[in-house]
């Protein structure tokens, strides 16, 4: 079983994560609370907890700088950030950290369960590497990164290949009627997480890098005079041609025929 502590200074946040989340279904139990980064960071050293979901902004020491001091140490844990604030310079630093989470108040519970799946899933994986690394120490660096890639869940992947899969994922399947939902269940990471990832990642949202690329890409199928504007429409995710052309207008600055005819 997953051993968690919370790290919260709002009462009232701290009471209904730990009670209104189903610890024995996720496999976890909470084994301690504290209420500022200090005394997490005291609580840590003592109960070495496998999880820790912290808030960002707390007195004395806040989450981000109370994960420094716990990576400080060695220790290795998983951990989840929660904050009432969305601004992206703190999901960028928690990112940094190797934050497996970023949850935004209030907390969707399913996207909290979601969130611990994941941790749990990359603590269970890590050990079973660990279990490799000292029965096997005639492997190479080569074998262990294959054993790596076989034993690994997909939660595993670090910000970087998130942000790579999902964009691969868009270009194989944006014909199709995705979204950042669909993509987030593919990579196995909470929809809020991918979300703010992308944006920190690509400089833009999901949704409008869905919509760049399926114009782009409509553009050269555009430059073959033999498919029709309403084909064109539906290759690339869009069942409303009219809609497509707003779409495109907006994006390129004139209607799919005119942009063709200037191709002419």
């Amino acid at each position: 079983m997953m051993r968690v502590m919370v790290v919260e200074d709002e009462q009232l946040v701290s009471k209904g994560i730990i009670l209104t989340t189903n610890w024995q279904k996720m496999d976890c139990e909470v084994v301690a609370q504290a209420n500022n980064g200090l005394e997490g960071f005291e609580l840590f050293q003592k109960l070495k907890p496998d999880i820790v979901i912290t808030d960002v902004r707390m007195p004395g020491l806040d989450g981000i700088e109370m994960i420094k001091k716990i990576k400080a140490t060695h220790i290795r844990s998983e951990f989840i950030i929660i904050s009432g604030y969305s601004e992206f310079e703190y999901a960028r630093r928690a990112i940094q950290l190797g934050v497996k989470d970023f949850l935004i108040k209030p907390i969707d519970d399913s996207e909290l369960e979601q969130a611990l799946a994941n941790a749990c899933s990359a603590i269970r994986d890590r050990h079973i590497l660990d279990t490799f690394q000292k029965s096997a120490v005639a492997l190479d660096k080569d074998q262990m990164k294959l054993i790596q890639e076989c034993v690994t869940a997909p939660a595993c992947y670090n910000d970087t290949d998130y942000v790579s899969r999902a964009v691969k994922y868009i270009a194989g399947n944006f014909q199709n009627d995705i979204s950042i939902k669909s993509v987030a269940d593919y990579l196995y990471i909470s929809e809020s997480y991918l979300s703010r990832l992308f944006k920190i990642k690509m400089g833009k949202t999901f949704g409008d890098y869905l919509t760049y690329f399926r114009i782009k890409t409509a553009c050269n199928f555009l430059r073959k005079p033999d498919i029709k504007v309403h084909k064109i429409a539906n290759m690339v995710g869009y069942k409303d041609q009219r809609y497509f052309s707003v779409i495109f207008k907006k994006m390129v600055g004139m209607t799919p025929r005119e942009f063709r005819d200037n191709l002419e």
